[in-house]
């Protein structure tokens, strides 16, 4: 007769180990190794769903109460808007939009003013840039050796030569913008003129060569004599404009 079966002791048995087999290489440990994850860490699936569905039926009660008011608010516009009501507001929105029309004949807007072209750049930065790089390499002539053309090197000590030189250059920086015609022109009747003024001998450079320098001192050329005239023949056009000279003045019929 067969023995019945008796389990083991209660202290010698342990399911973990009952049931794991460890492979051949043991590289994995037990299942007693592993932590199962606790109440907390268990990942709530509900909880946002359950948000999601909150918003979605949130906005489908609002949607249909909208929906509903609207109906209920055409409905009683349609009760209450009788044909006196409407001509009533008919009148006032007329009124209004005349009202509004007048004031905007009243006061119209002014146009905007055309954009002025913006001034272009300048090439040279000053007279005295523009006479070194401009018209001593350009304006080539012999005026050292045996020359019946005077300059001085120090051009800048004589106001004749600053005004006539600075003269030359914002005609130029004018007329290179004119690509037709426009260095012809200055050439014509800017550089040609001026130049030869300055050249000349008995000129504002007559004391000066580029030999011997400039002439300052008693070497200079001094100013035209001049004598002053009646204060009241040339009044002064900028404390009275109104004292311009007509035909009539003094000036325009002095001696000749």
């Amino acid at each position: 007769m067969t023995a019945p079966f008796e389990p083991p002791p209660e202290d010698d048995f342990d399911p973990g180990e009952a049931d794991y087999l460890p492979p051949d290489d043991e590289d994995y440990p037990p299942p007693s190794a592993y932590t199962p994850l606790s109440g907390g860490d268990e990942p709530n699936v509900e909880a946002p769903l359950s948000e999601n569905l909150e918003a979605m039926v949130g906005k489908a009660v609002l949607k249909r109460i909208q929906k509903e008011a609207d109906a209920i608010a055409e409905a009683k516009w349609a009760e209450i808007l009788t044909p006196e009501l409407y001509a009533r507001l008919e009148a006032a929105a007329a009124a209004r939009l005349l009202a509004q029309l007048e004031i905007s004949l009243a006061n119209p807007e002014p146009e905007p003013e055309p954009e002025q072209p913006a001034e272009p750049e300048l090439v040279f930065g000053s007279v005295e840039e523009f006479v070194r790089e401009r018209i001593a390499p350009v304006y080539r002539r012999e005026v050292i050796e045996g020359t019946s053309r005077n300059w001085c090197t120090q051009w800048w000590k004589h106001a004749e030569a600053i005004s006539r030189l600075e003269a030359l250059w914002r005609a130029w920086e004018r007329l290179r913008l004119d690509p037709s015609t426009g260095m012809s022109v200055w050439w014509r009747d800017h550089a040609d003129h001026h130049m030869a003024q300055l050249f000349d001998p008995e000129g504002t450079f007559k004391a000066c060569s580029v030999r011997s320098g400039h002439a300052g001192g008693d070497f200079a050329i001094v100013p035209l004599p001049t004598e002053p005239a009646p204060s009241s023949m040339f009044p002064d056009m900028r404390l009275s404009p109104e004292s311009a000279p007509t035909a009539a003045s003094p000036h325009k019929e002095g001696n000749n």
